[in-house]
């Protein structure tokens, strides 16, 4: 019937400050997990194009073996190689949506030093880009752009370069849950590589 009128102020009142102090340190726990969980899936799957982006570049080095000396590539041979990457990615990592894959691929060839007038001048005959996938898939760097990279081999001229470049789009935890765009990041991948 009768009420306590020495009620504390709610600012002084410290009863409950537990559970909302708990509560807001849950938040931040959380989205610090949900934070973590989304770099670990993401640095997973650029590790898993790392790998297949090296195995093609591989490929494309030893491509003197498996293409009769020829050094130069064309865009059937880039789309094998692109069908095969998505083969190992696909036996990689079973659940991932291969659709959106895309490749490029880059050749830079030089001339011969005796007909440049020797030294160490370079002088490119041939950079040529190959595009695979229905994304744009562009290097960091492009290939032109590296030509420093390239050493002169025993026969004493510039060796051939190809550069390969992996791209998949893969879906975000953290941009979903901070409302950053889509959701969708771009991984990416490169491998550069001389001729053997």
């Amino acid at each position: 019937m009768f009420r306590n009128m020495n009620a504390q102020p709610l600012l002084t009142n410290e009863r409950g400050s537990v559970a909302v102090e708990f509560g807001l340190i849950s938040l931040v726990l959380i989205f610090f997990v949900v934070f973590l969980v989304d770099l670990v899936l993401q640095q997973a799957l650029v590790g898993k194009l790392d790998r297949v982006t090296y195995s093609m570049a591989g490929t494309l080095r030893e491509r003197t073996q498996l293409y009769k000396s020829d050094e130069y590539l064309n865009q059937g041979q880039v789309e094998q190689i692109a069908a095969l990457s998505r083969k190992v990615l696909k036996d990689m990592h079973s659940g991932a949506d291969l659709s959106q894959l895309s490749m490029m691929v880059e050749e830079l060839h030089f001339k011969e030093p005796k007909l440049v007038g020797g030294g160490n001048a370079k002088e490119v005959t041939r950079y040529q880009s190959y595009q695979v996938g229905g994304q744009v898939c562009q290097p960091y760097t492009t290939l032109n752009n590296m030509q420093e990279l390239s050493p002169r081999g025993s026969y004493g001229r510039w060796v051939p370069m190809y550069q390969v470049t992996l791209c998949l789009p893969s879906n975000s935890w953290f941009s979903k849950l901070t409302g950053d765009g889509d959701g969708k990041s771009q991984q990416k991948s490169f491998a550069v590589v001389v001729v053997r």
